[in-house]
Order: structure tokens, then sequence, then C-alpha cells
């Protein structure tokens, strides 16, 4: 599949779909440095993600300091033509603009390859 380079941030788009509900995300960061996939709760509330008890809830760090994050299992997730079922996500507050971070645990897990030339994802 295309991705988008802007000059500074490579994008594609995923669709998630929790308990039913469908949601297309697009300008999700590709992001190899980030060892999860986290995507914001401002925008999965759209099909009511929120945090219940028992969700599993850590802290990340980065250069910006530490965050907490809560996990929630989608029922699937879709990039390009690849679907991954009951996978686990991360929720959590983003740096303003950024929907998601598309992160190792699921680039290699599932074998993607980031193809910066044509710049394409595929596996």
């Amino acid at each position: 599949m295309k991705i988008n380079y802007n000059g500074q941030l490579i994008t594609t788009s995923i669709t998630v779909k929790f308990r039913g509900e469908i949601l297309r995300i697009d300008d999700v960061i590709i992001d190899t440095g980030s060892s999860h996939t986290i995507i914001s709760p401002d925008i999965l509330e759209e099909i009511g993600v929120t945090y219940e008890t028992g969700d599993s809830i850590y802290e990340a760090y980065g250069i910006g300091g530490s965050v907490p994050f809560y996990t929630k299992i989608m029922d699937r997730i879709e990039i390009g033509t690849k679907s991954i079922e009951d996978i686990e996500i991360d929720v959590g507050i983003l740096p303003k603009d950024h929907k998601g971070l598309l992160g190792l645990d699921i680039l290699k897990q599932h074998n993607f390859i980031v193809d910066l030339k044509k710049l394409e994802l595929r596996n």
C-alpha cells in the first residue's frame, strides 16, 4: 500500500474494528522507533473505546517525559490488505495533531516492509 511522506513524517491509514464499530484512521505515523502501536483516545472515542476496570495501565517514557497508557483488545485492525484479529492496542495521549503511531509490535510481528524509495508499506 502507498504511504505518505510530508517531509517530516511517514504516515498511512488503518481501519479499526471494536465491538462491531468500524473506524478508518488516516495520517497514522509509521514509527519504527516506537515499540508499541498507540492510538489517541480522542480518535477511538468515536467507536466507544474508553477505559474500563481491568484494562492494563502502564507508563511510557520518551524525550518529553512519561505518559500513562491503557491497553485494549481490538476486534480487528486492517493495514492495507493485511487484517489482524484480536490485537492489543495502546490508548494514550499523543502530541498535538497526532492520531496514532504504528509501532514495531505490529510492523515486526507481521513482517511489514517500509520501502522509503517507493513509499510503500507491504508484507
